[in-house]
């Protein structure tokens, strides 16, 4: 309590202090390339699933039974849903367990009594699967029976519910498939069986769940079965099979699955819609080749041409046509397109590149223009403002589906059509489907198409959610001004006509029933609480149409745009809507009203949208408000206006994209969801066990980053990140859609193994880069030229990777809900890299002779260039403190230079080369008289440790070539230079006490022998001898000296090595004397001292006066002197610090 009490402060301050924190700017100032990672996002979520439909009974009678129904239909589809993912997640178990290999087995009823406990949980939901698809199915039935009953089929079934009974079709489709894959669940269940039959455990259910799993196609053909039992059925499948097939050619859907599955419906409801057989030798049911007008088949043969391969679970896909290839009555001759031997162009990506890149042109420009102007706005927006961005995000989310479905359809036809030896001449016979499905698929092109487009998908999803509360605002007073402007302002007009006629009642009340649902001002003459009353009665009218969906049927065929269909929730009927208007139209006395458009009421002020309820209700309302078919002599269409009958087929079209808009992030993260990219359990099953998981080399997500990395395309670089976003989406789909945490960890472990080798092998290839480009630029430019002129050698300049770049600048890469500083993780390997090239550097010099020291100083300045360049973008340790490291200068007083410098000047420069006054070089004797120093072998190493590339190392060793065979200046000025003042000190310290134990000890002994050798006196001859004569007269007086059989061999040889010795330190001396001056000179602008002009003398004679007088040339020279020296102020940086630096600059 102390320490609370302690912490307390004045509130003022405290407030002042929290609101400071808001003036941080936490934006880092880097690039974005990778994928959109928030970690809190809200996502509002307005389906209800009808609980509110109470709340609005007066505006439909019959609403809250039909949503119940409706209800009960989204609540199978749920199910549905979660055994299908129980299917497609489903992994053998039993070969976990142990087998019983005999009867006599002292064990076996312990095993079976844990493999009863193990698997009954498991075994208990394929039980709770067969109870759920017969449920579901007697369900389906019932509903079709309902509508396809003679007294019911004056009903109008509104689009969304023909939608609905779609994904149940779809849905049986999926779940008879993934049954039929599964095997290893059959032997789960067997196994299961046998030991509780063992036990003696009754299950009465036990053999009908056998036989389910056992029978393949079960589920199609017991709906099958059900559905021709039902009169009529075929009706109805056909007005189904209509309105996918509508809804797909005019692109009537956002999310990427809603495609595939107007395919599936087309294709199994034509399945289910053959019932043709021979019985009695008489044709009975429904035969698809009596029907072909009704269903227009030339127009079904394009599409499932077109979309030749479904993705329908993961990496599980299916061939619609299949279905239809299994009818009784399949004629091909029916099906030009399907049989055609064409390639459908579904798996063709590269054709839908250009008009890619033109949409994401065109929307990233939108987006960034907006979002500029977003950030400097201060006062709210206009309503033609929030509508440019209610367009903006629909077309952004129009974009990432059409993106996000040709994905989906590559990998598809991929997975449908794997590899081999025909088309792809690297695939081994032995590789696994699913490696010839990913590995071996794919070219270069197509690779770096996909490439392209998954990183066009992940950059506009963050573009997007970046303002995803101003386009959800923008969208809701969007959203509120369109449905209020139809409500109250629109029907306005038809309604003051309708009241004043008493044949128009029926429209009048039906206005009013819709502005009673959603209006945020309606007519208060209006009693309606008499409407609530008189519509809550079950309507018994017959007005409707003759068959289901003409009116949302129609205006597909009639429009040509993409933005025109319905997504209603529920169905409703004319009858319903006929009992509304008949019930209000019986009671005379209720008063008429209008509704002014000009009221006070501003439309642009609230941004809520309307509910799922109220949505269903005012676009099944409208829809039947302007059917174009009609069974009644009333038809409502006809008593509306052109004006009003456009505003509502624009509402109608308009309105069908609200519930997605109305979720915008929800809806944005499902069409940017490229999970199934990794998923392959469909394939992992085919392997019957052989493979618990495959290698990385077969994941699509790790097949696109190295392609990235192998190809060192500079453009596509910064797409990276983007790839590993991949590992992202198929974490999230295994945690919070499937919910299984083997899927998790096993996409963990992958994204671990991923990750490390990104690091590795982008760390080589930037270091790679770098270090070609220091070589490049320190490699002579003479040589460059006279090498590409004479020989076939180039080598390019590699060009500037501004793109490496800006991935070298992330801090905070997102993976797996992990921040990941991948500049820190490249620091550290560049910094390993650049120690390992200083240190082969000072191996392969330990592997030379002193010559190598020119190619040592070189290496080394090339490693402190390319450690300048990686500076710029990474904080790598200091160079000189690396080089120190690698020449073990940290643990011992003598680097491994010095050391090597040392032992060849005293080992073999000294004893095995012999000095030419003449070029000041040393040069290697004929004949050695020591013996040859054993080296190490230089070390092998890649190339991009030594001078970046093969051809580079090739060019330096011809270079370097040069400076062998002698040691000269270039060499001397080398050592000074490297070796430092510290380290000539060590050398020429030791070598002189090499020089003196030479003297003192083994030139001092010869020389008393040599003078023990010589004659007491020597005659010179004369000088008048010619040079023979003087050979034999000194011959003859020094034959002693000349026979003693040291001469020729040690005594030379030390007194060689004693001069040799004499001259290195000269050499030394020198060239030290030579870089001491350069030292000086660069350092004179920094300590004051700037080198004074040199002025010719002026000439005393008149002749060099040139008619000028000597004061006059003293003259000129003060003022050039004064020139000089204000030109030079400029570089004195004594004088520029003195006069502009600070104090402690200073």
């Amino acid at each position: 309590m102390e320490v609370l009490q302690h912490l307390r402060g004045p509130v003022p301050t405290t407030m002042r202090e929290v609101s400071a924190l808001s003036q941080l700017n936490l934006d880092e100032d880097v690039p974005s390339i990778q994928g959109a990672n928030f970690p809190i996002l809200l996502q509002s979520n307005t389906d209800t699933n009808f609980s509110d439909i109470t709340a609005f009974k007066s505006a439909f009678a019959r609403s809250a039974e039909d949503a119940r129904v409706y209800s009960h239909l989204n609540t199978l589809l749920e199910q549905g849903q979660e055994y299908a993912i129980m299917l497609y997640t489903w992994r053998s178990i039993s070969r976990a367990l142990p087998f019983i290999r005999s009867s006599d087995q002292p064990n076996r009823i312990k095993i079976y009594e844990k493999t009863k406990e193990i698997l009954e949980p498991h075994c208990l939901k394929l039980k709770q699967f067969m109870f759920f698809q017969d449920a579901a199915i007697r369900r389906f039935v019932e509903e079709v029976k309902r509508l396809a009953h003679k007294d019911q089929k004056n009903f109008f079934v509104n689009q969304a519910y023909l939608v609905t009974l779609g994904k149940m079709i779809k849905m049986f489709a999926l779940l008879d498939e993934m049954k039929n894959m599964k095997a290893s669940m059959k032997n789960d269940y067997s196994n299961y069986k046998r030991a509780a039959q063992f036990l003696q455990v009754n299950d009465p259910d036990s053999h009908d769940v056998s036989i389910f799993l056992a029978k393949q196609k079960i589920i199609r053909d017991t709906l099958k079965e059900s559905l021709i039992a039902i009169d009529g059925y075929e009706d109805l499948l056909i007005e189904i099979i209509h309105n996918s097939a509508q809804m797909y050619e005019n692109k009537v859907y956002i999310l990427p699955e809603e495609k595939h599955t107007h395919v599936i419906v087309i294709a199994f409801s034509l399945y289910l819609l053959d019932s043709g057989r021979i019985v009695d030798g008489k044709q009975v049911g429904v035969c698809l080749n009596k029907i072909a007008k009704r269903l227009n088949i030339g127009k079904l043969d394009r599409i499932l041409k077109e979309c030749e391969v479904v993705n329908l679970f993961g990496d599980m896909s299916v061939e619609p046509f299949s279905y239809i290839r299994q009818t009784a009555s399949f004629d091909p001759s029916k099906w030009p397109e399907c049989n055609s031997a064409k390639v459908s162009g579904q798996g063709v990506i590269l054709t839908h590149m250009a008009r890619f890149q033109e949409e994401y042109t065109s929307l990233t420009s939108d987006l960034a223009w907006h979002t500029n102007t977003t950030s400097i706005r201060l006062n709210e927006r206009s309503a033609k403002e929030n509508q440019e961005l209610y367009d903006l995000a629909l077309r952004g989310l129009q974009y990432l589906s059409g993106w996000s479905v040709q994905v989906l359809d590559t990998f598809s036809w991929k997975l449908a059509h794997c590899a081999s030896g025909f088309t792809n001449h690297e695939c081994p016979k032995d590789a696994e489907n699913y490696e010839k499905a990913t590995r071996y698929n794919y070219n270069s092109e197509e690779r770096f198409a996909m490439i392209e487009i998954i990183s066009m998908i992940k950059s506009v999803q963050t573009q997007l959610l970046r303002l995803e509360a101003c386009y959800s605002e923008a969208i809701g007073r969007s959203v509120y001004r369109e449905l209020q402007a139809i409500v109250v302002g629109q029907l306005s007009a038809p309604l003051l006509k309708a009241q004043k006629k008493k044949e128009r009642i029926m429209l009048a009340r039906l206005i009013l029933a819709i502005q009673a649902t959603c209006a945020d001002q309606i007519s208060d003459t209006m009693d309606l609480d008499m409407m609530m009353h008189t519509s809550s009665s079950s309507g018994g009218g017959t007005t409707g149409s003759k068959s289901w969906g003409k009116a949302a049927s129609s205006k597909l065929s009639n429009s040509s745009n993409n933005n025109n269909h319905n997504n209603s929730m529920t169905t409703g009927s004319n009858s319903t809507m006929a009992t509304v208007a008949a019930s209000l139209a019986n009671n005379n006395d209720s008063p008429t009203g209008s509704i002014s458009t000009s009221s006070i009421f501003d439309s642009n002020k609230r941004r809520v949208g309307p509910s799922s309820s109220q949505l269903y209700l005012v676009r099944t309302m409208l829809e039947l408000m302007v059917e174009q078919v009609s069974s009644t002599k009333q038809m409502i269409r006809k008593e509306l206006d052109t004006a009003t009958l456009s505003a509502i087929d624009t509402f109608l079209k308009h309105s069908f994209y609200w519930p997605y808009l109305l979720n915008f992030s929800e809806t944005l993260i499902k069409c940017c969801d490229l999970s199934q990219l990794w998923y392959r359990e469909f394939f992992l099953e085919m392997t019957n066990g052989a493979c618990i998981q495959f290698p990385i080399e077969m994941s699509l997500p790790w097949i696109f980053t190295d392609h990235i990395l192998e190809s060192e395309h500079p453009g596509y670089t910064e797409y990276l990140l983007y790839m590993l976003d991949l590992y992202n989406d198929a974490a999230d789909c295994a945690l919070n859609r499937f919910r299984r945490r083997f899927l998790y960890e096993e996409i963990e472990a992958e994204a671990n193994l991923v990750f490390d080798q990104l690091v590795y092998k982008l760390s080589d290839k930037i270091f790679r880069h770098y270090k070609r480009y220091a070589s490049s630029i320190l490699l002579d430019k003479r040589f460059r030229a006279e090498a590409q002129r004479t020989a076939s050698w180039r080598e390019p300049y590699p060009p500037p990777n501004r793109y490496t770049a800006a991935l070298l600048r992330q801090r905070n890469i997102q993976l797996l809900g992990r921040s990941v500083d991948i500049n820190r993780l490249i620091c550290q390997r560049m910094t390993k890299a650049i120690y390992k090239s200083i240190e082969v550097a000072i191996s392969r010099f330990h592997s030379s002779d002193i010559t190598g020291i020119i190619e040592l100083e070189a290496a080394i300045e090339c490693n402190r260039l390319c450690h300048r360049m990686l500076s710029e973008q990474l904080e790598l340790d200091d160079f000189d403190a690396l080089l120190r490291e690698a020449d073990n200068l940290v643990t011992s007083r003598l680097g491994k230079i010095t050391v090597h410098v040392f032992w060849e000047l005293t080992y073999d420069l000294v004893k095995n080369y012999c000095y030419n006054d003449a070029t000041n070089r040393f040069v290697p004797t004929n004949f050695t008289l020591t013996e040859v120093l054993e080296r190490e072998k230089p070390p092998t190493v890649e190339a991009q440790y030594v001078w970046g590339s093969r051809s580079l190392n090739t060019c330096f060793e011809t270079i370097f070539k040069l400076y062998r065979g002698f040691v000269g200046a270039p060499h001397f000025s080398a050592i000074c230079r490297l070796l430092g003042y510290r380290g000539l000190f060590v050398v020429t310290a030791e070598v002189m006490k090499v020089a003196q134990s030479l003297l003192n000890q083994t030139l001092r002994d010869y020389v008393c022998r040599l003078v023990l050798l010589m004659p007491q006196s020597l005659i010179l001859p004369s000088e008048k001898a010619e040079s023979d004569a003087v050979f034999s007269a000194l011959y003859t007086q020094l034959h002693q000296i000349y026979k003693y059989t040291d001469l020729r061999t040690n005594v030379f040889q030390n007194f060689r090595e004693f001069g040799n010795i004499l001259i290195c330190c000269l050499q030394l001396e020198k060239n030290l004397s030579i870089e001491d001056s350069c030292d000086l000179r660069h350092a004179g602008p920094f300590i004051g001292q700037m080198p004074r002009q040199f002025f010719p003398p002026i000439p005393s004679h008149e002749e060099g006066l040139k008619g000028k007088s000597i004061n006059e040339l003293r003259r000129e020279r003060e003022i050039q002197y004064k020139e000089l020296q204000k030109k030079q102020e400029s570089m004195n940086i004594v004088l520029v610090v003195s006069r502009i630096g600070t104090e402690d600059v200073s």
